[in-house]
């Protein structure tokens, strides 16, 4: 595996750029609809966001993953352009058949989802149809110019739609709009709509065909080979989706609006921005690994891989457990404070998924399409089932949390042994030491209470200190790896 050239190094960095400001950007976000309608409109957000979410996973084959791995594949452009023929017809087909099942069951689906048969949401849900369809077009364009790597485009791409959403939320707060469900949806079909504008624009500056093509489409062993992958790829994404759609609606149903907006909070300033921010680093890691053909380049491939997440994910959640209470203030309010008990348990469960990431990733680069959906399918199972019974068991929002931990760190052990048993040069201690020295000072401090920084003991800021030394072993071990 050679080294990355300076062009694909500039355009790491402006993807790069493009997650980070698009996270940012959907961070003010939840801060100005924080401003605007409290705990209860974070949760109301939130959920519609994931219905959103579920809905063009469906649409998607999965999201970006599928299309992205068909075109890194072909180098040839007809190839391409025969391959992006049949993925758009066969997600715009299924979009629109999305969309129209979204609007036929608007009220079963307010009612199972929200908790509520209110006419003002029934409508609210309906509008969000219009939502779908957008994003539906607008992640096949990020597909498509992410196989490219048309980067600059897909930076813009990433961020336009997301700046949109915050003006337009941001002008409901400082306007003093009524807390109107509407125009969260409202606000969902800009965000996206912008998007999709951005990103068919950048793919109108791809690289044009000479010539037309022989055959406009794939022949029909390459679409099932296609098809084939990409429903498995959706089945695994899809169940993500529908159980954590599934899991607020249970918080929703067992303790309201209001706790689901504390969870949502913790979540999104942890586990949420760390899923957005690793499937956008995708753009650069799976097509990577994809050519990586022989077993030393996919170990260092990997390995890079691992301890560059890893130190930037204990930076960051090390940062987040010392500054919670002004971090939670800040990105949204006083009101939020209660927040700060999700947050620590979360980013236990965060370090676990960082680095499941990794190591995951090469059931998709295999197209190992069994093993991707029973795997997935199991931790999904597994994080539904201690969900519910932290729900029935305790009341608390750091139970609830808990119960993301177990699953997160068992799916961590298959997909280490997983990577093992596919490459014997991918041993366990090459990373477990790192990840285990990195999440038990974490675990530590919540169970010793860890409060306000000026209230902690000597022990639990020798705990907060593992932190920087354990980002400072793991890029040491990245430049030890030689691509």
């Amino acid at each position: 595996m050679s080294t990355p050239s300076p062009s694909l190094r500039g355009g790491i960095l402006v993807s790069t750029a493009g997650v980070f400001g698009s996270a940012f950007l959907w961070l003010l976000s939840f801060k100005a609809v924080a401003l605007w309608m409290g705990p209860e409109g974070v949760g109301l957000f939130s959920q519609m966001r994931q219905m959103a979410q579920a809905a063009t996973v469906g649409a998607t084959f999965g999201g970006t993953n599928s299309v992205v791995q068909g075109l890194s594949e072909r180098h040839e452009e007809a190839a391409r352009r025969q391959f992006r023929a049949t993925a758009a017809r066969l997600v715009g087909m299924s979009g629109l058949m999305v969309v129209l099942a979204i609007l036929v069951a608007a009220p079963a689906l307010t009612q199972f989802f929200l908790s509520s048969g209110a006419p003002a949401l029934v409508a609210t849900v309906r509008w969000l149809a219009l939502a779908v369809l957008l994003n539906v077009a607008g992640t096949y364009a990020l597909a498509v110019l992410n196989g490219y790597r048309s980067y600059p485009y897909l930076a813009l791409a990433q961020i336009a739609g997301p700046a949109a959403l915050v003006m337009l939320l941001a002008g409901a707060w400082w306007w003093r709009l009524p807390a109107d469900p509407f125009v969260l949806s409202l606000s969902f079909v800009v965000c996206f709509g912008i998007t999709c504008l951005a990103g068919l624009f950048g793919m109108s500056r791809l690289p044009r065909l000479a010539a037309a093509l022989p055959a406009p489409r794939l022949a029909k062993a390459e679409s099932r080979v296609f098809l084939r992958f990409a429903l498995s790829n959706l089945a695994a994404a899809l169940s993500t989706t529908l159980a954590l759609l599934l899991i607020r609606s249970w918080v929703i149903e067992a303790r309201g609006l209001a706790f689901a907006g504390l969870f949502d909070a913790g979540w999104t300033l942890t586990f949420n921005y760390t899923t957005l921010f690793l499937t956008a680093c995708s753009a650069i890691y799976l097509p990577l690994l994809t050519r990586a053909t022989d077993a030393q380049s996919q170990k260092a491939c990997m390995l890079k891989t691992a301890y560059l997440v890893l130190a930037g994910g204990v930076l960051v959640c090390y940062g987040m457990v010392l500054l919670k209470a002004p971090l939670i203030k800040l990105l949204y309010s006083p009101e939020f404070q209660p927040s700060g008990e999700v947050l620590s348990v979360l980013v236990i469960a965060v370090l676990f998924r960082s680095i499941s990431w990794v190591y995951g990733t090469m059931i998709l680069a295999t197209r190992n399409s069994r093993v991707l959906l029973l795997s997935d399918l199991a931790l999904n199972l597994s994080l539904l089932a201690t969900v519910k019974f932290a729900l029935v068991g305790f009341s608390s929002l750091s139970a609830l949390a808990w119960a993301f931990v177990l699953p997160n760190f068992l799916y961590l052990v298959f997909v280490v042994e997983y990577a093992g048993y596919k490459n014997p040069l991918m041993r366990r201690r090459l990373i477990w030491p790192f990840l285990l020295a990195a999440a038990l000072p974490l675990a530590a401090l919540v169970l010793t209470g860890a409060g306000a920084a000026q209230d902690w003991s000597i022990e639990q800021w020798c705990c907060l200190l593992v932190g920087p030394a354990v980002a400072a072993a793991s890029l040491v071990a990245y430049k030890r790896v030689v691509l």
